[in-house]
């Protein structure tokens, strides 16, 4: 584990008091801690600072908090921590996430071991409040399999909280007020020849699903215009024919969403 490189967590944090310290608590749990955590308010106004504040790494992790002058969103949150990491991998862990324990170091091994740029899945959706992981004390290696572009345009292979990615200056979210932005930079790191890697074990949780619960995540049509718009940047000039593809895709999924938050 000595010879693994150091991983910084980068953690956006809003209005998060009611579930930061359960997302740290995982941090603090992993088999293989990071090298540090950083936590980037970005202009909270409940209790998050000030819990980020007096939270107690045990030894873990250096745990660096840095304050957004006004709520710029979550990319420019992210930008801010990268632009701060020390790490030579990054982790994103979203406030209202967690991890199971041995994330990192399952992750972090296989991403040596296969050459990779970045590692990721989906995230599972839990209803209690912290489960009790058991670790195997000889898992069973990652599922994995290189994502190419076209599929990756035909569906999100990634949920942030469960990604690794090698730190490069091209590592940064588009800051341009638009929703998923996450998934905009995955397409743009796999359109630049990024060997990208998806595992299907769940090794990161929400407490909510993905789409049309609260949050961001409520409004579906900002998310669906920026997920067109991260199609159409990596498309238009030379995958006109994926966009092709890709956009009516994207569209019926877009009623699929609509329809299940309805029902829900």
């Amino acid at each position: 584990m000595s010879l693994l490189p150091r991983v910084s967590v980068v953690m956006p944090v809003y209005n998060a008091e009611a579930t930061l310290q359960r997302a740290l608590d995982s941090v603090r749990n992993q088999s293989l801690p990071p090298f540090e955590v950083i936590c980037v308010d970005d202009g909270s106004r409940d209790g998050s600072v000030s819990l980020a504040e007096r939270y107690d790494p045990a030894g873990a992790f250096v745990l660096r908090v840095v304050k957004q002058p006004s709520n710029a969103g979550a990319a420019a949150a992210r930008n801010r921590g990268l632009d701060m990491a020390a790490g030579e991998v990054i982790a994103f862990l979203d406030a209202d996430d967690i991890w199971s324990p041995d994330k990192l170091w399952r992750q972090l091994e296989t991403m040596c071991h296969q050459g990779l740029d970045l590692i990721g899945g989906h995230s599972g959706v839990l209803a209690q409040e912290m489960p009790d992981f058991v670790l195997d004390s000889a898992p069973q290696p990652l599922n994995t399999r290189v994502v190419g572009l076209l599929p990756a345009m035909l569906s999100n292979p990634f949920h942030t909280s469960s990604v690794l990615v090698r730190r490069d200056a091209c590592v940064r979210f588009p800051d341009n007020g638009q929703l998923s932005e996450d998934y905009a930079l995955w397409l743009q790191l796999i359109a630049t020849g990024w060997r990208c890697a998806y595992h299907s074990q769940q090794l990161s949780f929400m407490y909510k699903p993905a789409f049309g619960s609260s949050g961001l995540s409520a409004q579906l049509w900002r998310m669906q215009r920026g997920e067109l718009a991260a199609l159409g940047a990596v498309g238009r000039a030379e995958h006109q024919g994926a966009l092709a593809l890709a956009w009516p895709v994207s569209c019926l999924k877009f009623g699929v969403r609509v329809l299940r938050t309805w029902l829900r």
